[in-house]
């Protein structure tokens, strides 16, 4: 009966490392089904992100460019038909404040400036070209009816 309950218990023991066994291998192939899931995915990533990339020497431009045309960030002939009155649509500091204003001086010369040189030409002028003006605190905003 001893030897019985050996070999039953060798038989178990077999089993059982069996079972191991089969459970490992298991793991492992899902493991390596889950690693070739993965590179698959990102795979196919890598593929759709170079896809959006521009191809080289391209540029950002959607239509054919246009020769001639300045840039215009507000278009004028949508804007300039809600102006009310006419004194409105001269928007220059002499329109605005005359030749004797504050700043008068200073619009007369950054007139002609344009572009990016505008800006430093601005700070130039802010650097204590005041020479004793009127100054009001008067409001000279305008509301437009929406």
């Amino acid at each position: 009966d001893d030897e019985e309950e050996d070999e039953e218990e060798d038989d178990s023991e077999d089993d059982s490392e069996d079972d191991d066994d089969m459970e490992l291998e298991d793991r492992e192939s899902k493991r390596a089904q889950e690693e070739r899931q993965k590179r698959e995915e990102a795979a196919a990533a890598a593929e759709a992100w170079a896809a959006k990339l521009p191809a080289s020497g391209s540029t950002k431009r959607k239509g054919p460019r246009i020769q001639g045309a300045a840039f215009r960030r507000v278009d004028d002939s949508i804007w300039s038909a809600k102006i009310a009155s006419e004194e409105l649509m001269d928007n220059s500091y002499e329109a605005a404040f005359g030749n004797d204003g504050y700043g008068a001086k200073a619009s007369s010369k950054l007139m002609k400036v344009q572009g990016r040189d505008f800006r430093h030409e601005k700070t130039k002028k802010k650097r204590g070209t005041y020479r004793g003006g009127k100054i009001t605190l008067a409001s000279n905003s305008y509301k437009f009816d929406d």
